[in-house]
């Protein structure tokens, strides 16, 4: 995965000092200011979906390090955030036809350029759901102001750029852009600033790609931040990140919290121990974890709390529980100086870490919620994506947190790797049932750009880097995924027997992607809402309750086997049911063929909730295998 871009830059010296006399007359950087593009263009964003809070509205954690690091040095920085301005507009205005999704980014973006005055405009993209919304402000602000300089990182940006499968289409995309950042780049960001106003030499430039005349010159040296350099709080005063979670919606427990809560994120650590080849962690961040000190992280945690009100955290952490003994120290920390919030680790913990020690300490000090990294179920397909655990390590880690009832504990799954047959599929239903744990989240394989599994794939011939899009490589779950996508396919899956999904005579056959999805939505219900028939744990079915109206409210509010069991589950923790969501289920069924073809084959019905009266579903049972009558290649072993 080495990158087509041009390193040998000693020689090209005096054409990029040119560059920098011609784009920063008086060779001078004093004015930055940082730009966050919407989560996704104008094509992808659903107005109904924004107006009722669903789209996510993150702290531009990473933009917010880099601004005080540069406030540091004496520089004067703002940030706008067009993805809150787009999501608040959305939620102010009185209509769909009173918005206008372009004007409510364009606007703003104007207005802060002409005020403030930068000599520098750099521009984040995480996600690659982003590409397309950030090629599009990117060019905007050529447009408007062809004379300032502008500059783009990220994830998203490292991940393409780096690759020499995907680097020359992505830079036609940036044609505008005078220069890239890769990597964590807060550290080369400022060495750069330094070089421009001739406080550093050339030498120092790192991480940094010169765009000149179509060219790209690439200062490929790391500058990678060490522990010490990552006692950093973010400038949160120009992040707005007490008002973000008014707009939108943060990490995946936010349904557990109390409503009206100020909703924030915090890093402890950067990088993970893992080597997942779907991941692009371990490619950005390099090898291993670095961490923070306990003390930085409570005194961040303190001034959210103190100055902006932040009584929930989710940890932008990969790998949280690295380290027992610092994060059982983290834990025990924020119960001893009493920060006071819940918390969650949204993006996944590793299973082996899931300790009774770590676990017992995580709940006193908040935890309310986390994801279990699995992906499958299925000995050979973990080795092969080299994901650290295996079946009995998940297994063990969901005996502890089963005791611990206030953490509402998920499951990451993935299907569709290369040569993932059904029978390697029913391994990972197997297993997710002997977990019993809260929920699935199960996703269907996108690999993205700069990992393992994508250059496997690419020289395998299933993907085809030259037809490749950029702004559809996206995680295919939540709101821009798999609960959309279900809902503008239902005629297509209409045909698809979901209830006998498995029923067929060669398991070792390899699904198609058609056929994913059927086994993605055979899933969903038995791993998902099956279960509810037979859970009785109070607590327990109050946080599915919360999380089931979540689906029907903000996630998926066509669906109607979500309504069915918001029914259900209103039965069992309230004693009655909401006649609205009898009404909304009826009103659904009569709609959708699609759903009341769903409803026949999972023995569900709108009479169960009118009476009350709930048939125990015979294909819910604890063992999915037993129930279809099949064996798996090898089962479940402690």
């Amino acid at each position: 995965m080495e990158t087509l871009l041009n390193t040998n830059v000693k020689d090209r010296i005096p054409a990029i000092e040119g560059e920098i006399d011609r784009l920063f007359p008086g060779r001078r950087i004093q004015r930055v200011l940082l730009v966050i593009p919407p989560d996704a263009g104008k094509q992808m964003f659903n107005y109904s979906t924004a107006k009722r809070g669903r789209y996510w509205n993150f702290p531009p954690y990473g933009p917010g390090v880099l601004a005080a690091h540069l406030r540091d040095m004496g520089l004067e920085v703002d940030m706008l955030n067009l993805n809150d301005q787009v999501l608040k507009a959305c939620q102010a205005s009185a209509g769909e036809e009173d918005f206008d999704f372009d004007r409510e980014w364009k606007n703003p973006l104007t207005r802060k350029i002409n005020d403030f005055s930068p000599d520098l405009i750099g521009i984040s993209c995480m996600f690659s759901q982003s590409h397309d919304s950030t090629v599009t402000v990117t060019n905007e602000v050529k447009i408007q102001f062809p004379q300032i300089p502008v500059a783009l990182g990220g994830v998203h940006i490292t991940n393409c750029l780096v690759n020499e499968d995907t680097s020359s289409s992505f830079v036609q995309d940036f044609i505008n852009v005078n220069f890239f950042f890769t990597y964590e780049a807060e550290l080369a960001f400022s060495k750069f600033v330094d070089v421009v106003n001739g406080k550093t030499p050339f030498s120092e430039l790192s991480q940094v790609c010169f765009n000149i005349a179509g060219e790209q010159l690439y200062f490929g040296n790391r500058s990678t931040p060490e522990e010490e350099d990552l006692d950093v709080i973010p400038a949160f005063n120009i992040m707005d990140v007490g008002n973000l979670s008014d707009h939108g919606k943060i990490g995946s427990f936010y349904c557990h919290i109390e409503p009206g809560s100020v909703l924030a994120t915090s890093l402890s650590n950067r990088g993970c121990r893992a080597q997942c080849t779907f991941c692009s962690v371990r490619n950005f961040n390099g090898v291993g974890v670095r961490s923070r000190s306990v003390q930085s992280v409570i005194d961040e945690l303190l001034v959210l709390r103190d100055t902006y009100g932040v009584k929930h955290i989710m940890w932008l952490d990969d790998d949280l529980l690295r380290g027992h003994d610092r994060a059982l120290k983290l834990f025990n920390e924020m119960v001893r100086q009493k920060v006071g919030m819940t918390w969650d680790c949204t993006n996944g913990v590793i299973a082996a870490s899931c300790t009774e020690e770590l676990m017992a300490a995580a709940a006193e000090s908040g935890c309310i919620g986390l994801n279990i990294g699995m992906e499958s179920g299925n000995a050979s397909i973990l080795r092969e994506i080299k994901k650290p655990g295996a079946p009995k390590t998940f297994l063990n880690a969901a005996d502890v947190l089963r005791k611990y009832e206030q953490i509402n504990a998920r499951v990451f799954l993935m299907l569709g790797f290369p040569g993932e047959t059904y029978r390697m599929i029913l391994d990972t239903i197997e297993l997710s049932r002997a977990m019993d744990l809260d929920w699935y989240n199960i996703t269907i394989l996108q690999p993205l750009p700069n990992t393992p599994i994508f250059a496997s794939m690419a020289e395998q011939g299933y993907i085809n880097v030259e037809t490749l899009k950029f702004g559809d490589i996206r995680y295919n779950s939540g709101a821009y995924g798999k609960h959309r996508k279900q809902a503008e396919q239902e005629t297509d899956l209409l045909a698809s027997d979901f209830k006998d999904a498995f029923d067929r005579a060669d398991l070792d056959a390899v699904p198609d992607r058609e056929e994913l999805d059927t086994i993605w939505a055979y899933m969903n219900y038995h791993l998902n809402f099956g279960p509810l028939f037979f859970e009785n744990r109070p607590v327990k079915l109050v946080q599915k309750l919360e999380y089931v109206t979540n689906i029907t409210d903000l996630v998926a509010p066509e669906n109607a086997i979500a309504m069915y069991f918001q029914g259900y589950l209103q039965n069992r923790v309230n004693g009655s049911i909401d006649p609205r969501v009898i009404e909304n289920l009826e009103e659904r069924l009569a709609l959708s063929p699609y759903w009341s073809a769903r409803f026949r084959d999972f023995n569900l019905s709108p009479i169960h909730l009118k009476t009350r009266n709930f048939p125990v579903n015979e294909r819910a049972t604890p063992s999915v295998h037993g129930a279809l009558g099949m064996n798996s290649s090898g089962g479940v072993q402690r």
